[in-house]
């Protein structure tokens, strides 16, 4: 199995006052910077994130990881238009590019608004489903305080969500994803 794995996360608050440009996201500060390829094993695997979960689960398995990117910034007021775009693109590149992919597994937060784009996992997502069809499964894991939305149930066939707060089961929910 070839499982594509990616992630970008934003907890938007609509009403602070600094926006989430690319930077935010390309140097990050609680959490590593935005990541891509291979480099992405090395800098998230074994963290506790869902993606490091799902990346253990995966390789225990034998599946082949095609890691295309990860990203977090701070929560901030919306992710900015160029900032979306460029990330939302470099994974949708990244899966076309990969070739043959029998499922993905993305880590999203779940309340992402962009400054274009209202519901950021929702749009996502659906790009994502257009690009690899209704074959390929879409697992996502999120975070529990998430504004699921019904495109995002439409898009993804399971979203999960962490349990705890503080969050000590981000790893576990990439695990079950």
């Amino acid at each position: 199995m070839r499982i594509a794995i990616a992630g970008f996360q934003h907890e938007t608050n609509t009403f602070a006052p600094i926006a989430a440009d690319y930077e935010a996201f390309r140097i990050a500060k609680a959490f590593p910077p935005l990541v891509r390829g291979d480099e992405m094993l090395a800098v998230i695997g074994g963290k506790r994130l869902p993606i490091a979960g799902a990346i253990t689960v995966l390789g225990r398995a034998g599946a082949e990881l095609v890691p295309v990117l990860w990203c977090m910034a701070t929560p901030s007021a919306h992710v900015t238009e160029d900032a979306y775009e460029r990330i939302a693109g470099d994974i949708l590149r990244g899966i076309a590019d990969a070739g043959r992919i029998d499922g993905i597994q993305l880590e999203l937060h779940g309340a992402m608004v962009a400054r274009h784009v209202e519901d950021g996992e929702g749009e996502l997502l659906a790009r994502v489903r257009r690009l690899v069809g209704a074959h390929v499964p879409i697992s996502v894991a999120l975070d529990l305080h998430a504004n699921v939305t019904p495109q995002m149930i439409e898009t993804a066939d399971y979203l999960d969500l962490y349990r705890f707060y503080p969050h000590i089961d981000m790893a576990e929910t990439g695990q079950i994803c």
